[in-house]
């Protein structure tokens, strides 16, 4: 009898187990809470330039010489909700602060760190009930800055022929006009746009992001309103 009782209650134990671990598996969702995202990423920033180097992705646009330099950039992440995560992140941007005497039109190469913060709207959770979906989908964003540690101490109007990077306006118009720039070492940047991830094993995988805002660091003179970043991302 009592070998009977001790049967019975190791199959209603057994049972219960076993509901419990399916309701548990029917109950998990798809949830950034809690989770850590590292993603390395790299983009190119448009630069105000006098160079005439076509191999540094030089265009002209309304007048004004621009290029793209490399900015690069690691940033961190920890979900605090099911659906939004926030970090910082830091890296460093390639730009020119100057023309040296006799050497145009090669201009001097310098590096600049940049820091930030950022938010992720993730949507995928409001519609995946699977917890090891491969993807991501987000809303990232972003305000942040660099330090520019070497601003150019060159007066605009001793450089000759800038009658041709100022379409609308005489020599002395563009020379007072390039006197008000900013010239400030730290300037900022902000966006907002798409993101998206796909991950190897659900650990580590690709990203891309593409956002509207502002991305210039002298955008006086060279607007730069959307960007494309690309790199490397991983969780857990």
């Amino acid at each position: 009898m009592i070998k009977r009782i001790i049967f019975v209650i190791s199959l209603f134990l057994v049972f219960s187990s076993v509901q419990s671990q399916e309701l548990l598996v029917k109950n998990q969702t798809l949830s950034v809470k809690g989770r850590w995202n590292i993603k390395a990423g790299f983009s190119l920033y448009k630069i105000t330039t006098a160079t005439a180097r076509l191999i540094e992705f030089d265009w002209t646009k309304n007048g004004l010489r621009y290029k793209r330099k490399f900015n690069v950039r690691v940033e961190a992440n920890y979900g605090i909700f099911k659906w939004l995560e926030a970090g910082l992140y830091i890296g460093l941007m390639g730009y020119e602060y100057g023309i040296p005497p006799n050497f145009l039109p090669n201009e001097l190469d310098a590096v600049a760190p940049t820091f930030g913060v950022n938010v992720n709207i993730h949507i995928l959770p409001f519609f995946v009930k699977n917890p090891k979906c491969k993807w991501d989908f987000y809303i990232p964003l972003k305000y942040g800055g660099n330090y520019i540690p070497k601003v150019s101490d060159i007066v605009f109007d001793k450089i000759q022929n800038w009658d041709d990077l100022a379409a609308n306006m005489t020599d002395d118009e563009f020379i007072e006009y390039c006197k008000t720039l900013n010239r400030s070492k730290y300037r900022h940047e902000y966006g907002a746009g798409l993101g998206a991830a796909v991950y190897i094993k659900n650990i580590m995988g690709f990203y891309v992001e593409v956002m509207g805002g502002q991305f210039s660091y002298i955008n006086q003179l060279v607007k730069s309103p959307y960007n494309i970043r690309v790199g490397l991302t991983a969780k857990f």
